[in-house]
């Protein structure tokens, strides 16, 4: 009995740190939302704002709409209750390679090294186990440079300016574009930059940026939180590579290697009537260059369906390589 009560005063206390930290971090707020940051019931979340404010902690509350809880903006705590798999995840998944593409990589590594160095004794062999361990790089295999319009776009943004230059099309045509700069975002090793056009907040692969040139400052809207905004829109952009869905026939056992070149975006649908070990399947990319370029990989084992248009193009771009090799030894 009492080890189960100290583990519930343990558990209580670390809610409470959190709490804390969250209302500094964040600044005013509602009691629903401090109750599903936590985890928690509203009801326990009113009791522990209660007990914070028992303890001395200035809890400001306000009723109504548009009311809230929030601390006094002069308390500040330097209370982290850091725990050893905390410090784990700030040193081990650290990986600065992307930050170099902004200058901050050096700084970054620096910080790291300062961070390892305040670690308390008891944690070192815990943490130096694990980053033995684990590496996690963010970088795809085959990263290029930092593409030279990264630094133009990272200033704009930083000055809330307006962008300029021209932006490549999948298909390769380049169209003139004029953005306000609200944000970078690094995916999968690639930046992808935040405009605002027309009102509306679009995302843009930095690489097909052409000749981008920072001008005139713009009114940012005060409201945009990069943080907020990118998890809600990143699966809205990851559809735009979807977009174009078509149907295939091919071998049960090339069903892996289709995936590989499209993850996440190859759905089997069930056996093909018409042959045997075939199953059919619908897939979704980006363009039908992409698409024609799959089925050119995937050769003699696939068979597209009912998508004519489709067809034709892989016929012609194979009639085309053909005579373009037709005189080589």
């Amino acid at each position: 009995m009492t080890a189960s009560v100290t583990q519930k005063e343990a558990m209580r206390a670390d809610r409470l740190i959190s709490m804390v930290l969250a209302l500094q971090d964040g600044g005013k707020t509602t009691t629903s939302a401090l109750a599903a940051a936590l985890q928690v019931s509203r009801r326990t979340v009113l009791r522990d704002l209660e007990a914070l404010s028992f303890s001395g902690i200035p809890v400001l509350a306000e009723g109504g709409p548009g009311g809230g809880v929030w601390l006094d903006p002069a308390y500040r705590t330097t209370l982290t209750g850091m725990k050893e798999d905390e410090l784990r995840t700030l040193l081990v998944s650290g990986d600065g390679r992307l930050l170099d593409d902004l200058g901050w990589g050096k700084a970054f590594r620096e910080s790291q090294r300062k961070l390892r160095a305040t670690v308390p004794r008891r944690f070192e062999p815990g943490v130096d186990f694990v980053r033995r361990r684990l590496v996690i790089d963010s970088r795809w295999w085959w990263h290029e440079a930092a593409d030279p319009n990264l630094e133009t776009l990272q200033a704009a943004v930083w000055e809330d300016r307006l962008v300029e230059g021209e932006y490549q099309g999948w298909d390769g045509s380049r169209k003139p574009v004029r953005l306000e700069a609200y944000g970078l975002a690094a995916k999968a090793g690639l930046w992808y930059f935040i405009g605002r056009r027309e009102r509306e907040w679009r995302t843009y692969r930095v690489s097909r940026f052409w000749d981008a040139r920072k001008t005139t400052p713009f009114r940012r809207d005060p409201a945009f939180d990069l943080s907020d905004w990118w998890p809600l829109h990143a699966k809205e952009f990851a559809a735009e590579f979807s977009a174009f869905r078509f149907a295939l026939a091919l071998p049960e056992a090339q069903v892996r290697f289709l995936r590989s070149i499209a993850p996440g975006r190859v759905e089997v649908k069930g056996p093909c009537e018409d042959r045997p070990g075939w199953v059919t399947a619908e897939v979704g990319l980006d363009s039908s260059l992409y698409a024609e370029l799959v089925v050119l990989g995937l050769g003699r084992d696939c068979r597209i369906l009912g998508n004519a248009d489709l067809a034709g193009a892989v016929v012609l771009r194979a009639q085309e390589a053909i005579e373009a090799h037709e005189d080589a030894p």
